[in-house]
């Protein structure tokens, strides 16, 4: 396998966490109740401007996000909210809330697309639809005609009850309804997160929900057009919108993007997905899970969210970033499987000298383990013995993120190749699993190395140093640098 790394300054990440967990001003010393005392993050003159793409649904996003948005070298410009199990207005509102928090005050937020490309075909049953036309006029994925905008009804057609078969929809199927729930809350503490206190702080779904609406490439295209060069692009959700972006830049615009970083898939036969690794199914996928599904392994299926819920557009987004030569990474689950939170983090981040969000961070932590069953053996600090947080969270985004902001840290083992992603078979609408495209199609949303590809080669991170991955998220939490001046204590 070849070694690659990031070129980015070590030297630059080690001053960044110059002051890690001292006893300063940035020291967490509030109660409880938000309070929102607005400062601005400090950040380098030649920082490196991000377009962030994903669900913002759960604790690993919010993570991430705090880590990214901290780091004086990378300033968010736009953050766009892909349809999830929890609503977009809801994650963009997070998104707002942790950004102004830590003194991100600029980024625009936007809804991503409403539809994958697949909708065109299929209706939320499996059966196929009449028709395609859901506005006046089609965008484009790929070579395929996307008929995108549901606010325009001057065609008579609607069909604003369609899903893409690989839609949303699958976020109930395949994830327990509490589990939903308190991810989209932060589990119960986004309480503790201030609320945005700027007026354009608040989303309002691409300039109004009616006949002014925009479409989400077209808002990332002026994004990129208004941008310089060095731009980066973090994908940590479906590939729905990216898919689009690529499929309708100019050359000039490609040309802007430095790099590109997406969390999503998972390789069978690759380290954790080994038989030395002694589990009863060892397929790269991560949809069942969780224990609730009542399977006897952490990950039992070939499907990794994020491409699952929307394969054709992973597929467009791979093949396009390699024909263009953009420097691209895919972080899969074979990285993020080992990178468990462990019981002890719980522990470490609220040590004395924590900042406000390494505190509320802890009880993020805690909340989660309660809630994935209470208090089992370990949470004396031992990295061992707790089912909840050894079975059932990883770090998903955050290992994301760290890619980015510290891939010398992570000692990742990157190999370069083309990824092939797994379509769904003709015949759904007559299959007795209309409902449910991986019974009907158990190989649908896999991920594979290929030998066919034109162009340069994806990089994928199929492993790191998970422990190291752990001590740099507690670090970089931990850090005052750009620290919240407000928010929970850890007492």
């Amino acid at each position: 396998m070849l070694m690659k790394k990031l070129a980015l300054a070590s030297a630059l990440s080690a001053a960044f966490l110059v002051g890690c967990g001292s006893d300063d001003d940035n020291s967490s010393s509030s109660n409880d109740t938000p309070q929102n005392s607005t400062f601005t993050a400090s950040k380098n003159a030649d920082a490196q401007p991000i377009i962030w793409i994903g669900d913002f649904n759960n604790f690993d996003d919010a993570v991430a996000l705090m880590l990214i948005a901290k780091d004086p070298r990378y300033t968010i410009e736009l953050a766009v909210v892909e349809d999830s199990f929890n609503t977009v207005a809801h994650g963009a509102n997070t998104v707002y809330n942790i950004l102004e928090w830590l003194g991100n005050r600029d980024t625009q937020v936007i809804r991503g697309a409403y539809y994958a490309p697949e909708e065109v075909h299929y209706g939320a049953n499996g059966t196929k639809a009449e028709g395609t036309a859901v506005t006046d006029s089609p965008a484009l994925v790929g070579d395929i005609a996307d008929y995108q905008l549901p606010n325009s009804n001057t065609n008579g057609r609607w069909n604003l009850e369609r899903r893409n078969v690989m839609g949303i929809n699958l976020y109930g199927q395949y994830v327990p309804g509490p589990w939903r729930d308190n991810g989209s809350t932060l589990y119960a503490t986004d309480h503790l997160i201030p609320r945005a206190e700027q007026d354009n702080y608040h989303y309002n779904g691409n300039n109004g929900m009616s006949f002014k609406f925009e479409l989400a490439e077209d808002m990332v295209l002026a994004e990129l057009d208004s941008l310089g060069e060095n731009v980066v692009v973090f994908n940590t959700g479906k590939l729905t919108t990216f898919a689009r972006v690529l499929s309708k830049a100019s050359p000039a615009q490609l040309n802007k993007i430095d790099k590109v970083i997406m969390m999503g898939g998972g390789f069978e036969g690759e380290i954790p997905f080994t038989e030395e690794f002694e589990r009863e199914h060892n397929l790269g996928g991560n949809i069942f899970s969780h224990p609730s599904f009542g399977f006897a392994s952490d990950f039992s299926t070939h499907q990794e969210f994020n491409i699952l819920l929307d394969p054709l557009s992973a597929k467009v987004s791979f093949e396009l970033l390699a024909e263009n030569n953009i420097d691209s990474y895919l972080v899969p689950t074979n990285s993020t499987d080992l990178a468990k939170l462990e019981a002890h983090s719980i522990v470490d981040l609220a040590a004395p000298g924590a900042t406000p969000e390494a505190c509320y961070t802890s009880r993020l932590f805690q909340s989660i383990r309660e809630f994935e069953g209470g208090d089992f053996p370990g949470f004396d600090g031992s990295p061992s013995g707790d089912f909840a947080l050894d079975r059932v969270i990883r770090l998903w985004d955050i290992i994301a993120a760290l890619v980015l902001l510290e891939p010398e840290t992570l000692e990742m083992v990157v190999r370069e190749g083309y990824v092939a992603v797994d379509q769904l078979d003709d015949g759904l609408e007559n299959s007795e699993y209309r409902y449910d495209p991986i019974s009907f199609d158990p190989m649908v949303g896999k991920t594979s190395f290929t030998e066919a590809g034109t162009g340069q080669p994806l990089n994928v991170v199929l492993g790191i140093n998970s422990e190291k991955a752990r001590l740099a998220m507690i670090e970089r939490l931990r850090s005052s640098a750009n620290a919240a001046v407000k928010g929970p204590s850890c007492d």
